[in-house]
């Protein structure tokens, strides 16, 4: 995508489907992908859950791209690239469209094949994703044993909350997670640790910390 990016820029936004990398089939995290396209500035916009038709017309573009191209018969990844800078060149500036009055998209549209937005990693803006996590609310169950999953992250609410949904609520002043009963002022808190500005970078955001459980602290300590 970097190497896309670098040579396109960066779309205001990127429309796709709930399936991973770039979503959430259970829809109950924002993936790792989003994340960092979020803090390059890029509006993610996710399909309404079980509706595969909402994306198609792009599949349908896709695949008439690939029999233009003649992408089966390429025979390494250069041609494949030859065959498809061809079709694009084709479809942008020979093609006429029917909708466009006959004229092709290069034609109602100068800006085409310019790179307007240019992808370099100091793009990338935490706060960004820091704003994004301010307005989402996520939902675990916990366990019989009083845990519970947040990010590839074991967290320990307490057998108290055994059976129960909590909330998780990002406080972006702070960096830090806040976590209470649906509705309620939060009980506890945890540090972002696997947030911080180089690891969502990396994509790293699920990888376990080097801890066996995270902390979980009073919410009025804070």
């Amino acid at each position: 995508m970097c190497r896309s990016f670098q040579r396109w820029g960066l779309p205001r936004s990127i429309k796709v489907d709930n399936g991973k990398p770039f979503g959430d089939p259970q829809r109950t995290s924002v993936p790792v992908m989003a994340l960092w396209l979020i803090g390059l500035g890029i509006d993610m916009i996710w399909n309404r859950p079980s509706t595969p038709r909402d994306n198609a017309k792009v599949e349908r573009m896709q695949q008439t791209t690939a029999n233009w191209a003649e992408a089966k018969r390429c025979q390494c990844c250069a041609e494949l690239q030859q065959h498809l800078d061809q079709v694009a060149l084709v479809q942008r500036e020979r093609y006429t469209v029917r909708r466009l009055k006959g004229k092709t998209r290069k034609q109602c549209y100068g800006a085409l094949g310019q790179n307007p937005r240019r992808y370099h990693a100091q793009c990338f803006d935490a706060d960004r994703v820091y704003g994004y996590l301010n307005n989402v609310t996520f939902m675990r169950k916990v366990s019989r044993n009083g845990y519970f999953t947040f990010y590839a992250q074991s967290i320990y609410a307490g057998t108290r909350y055994t059976g129960q949904s909590l909330a998780i609520r990002f406080d972006a002043a702070r960096k830090q997670f806040l976590l209470s009963e649906p509705l309620k002022e939060a009980f506890a808190f945890f540090a972002a640790d696997n947030f911080s500005p180089k690891v969502i970078q990396a994509l790293q955001v699920c990888k376990p910390l080097n801890v066996k459980c995270i902390k979980l602290n009073a919410a009025n300590s804070s």
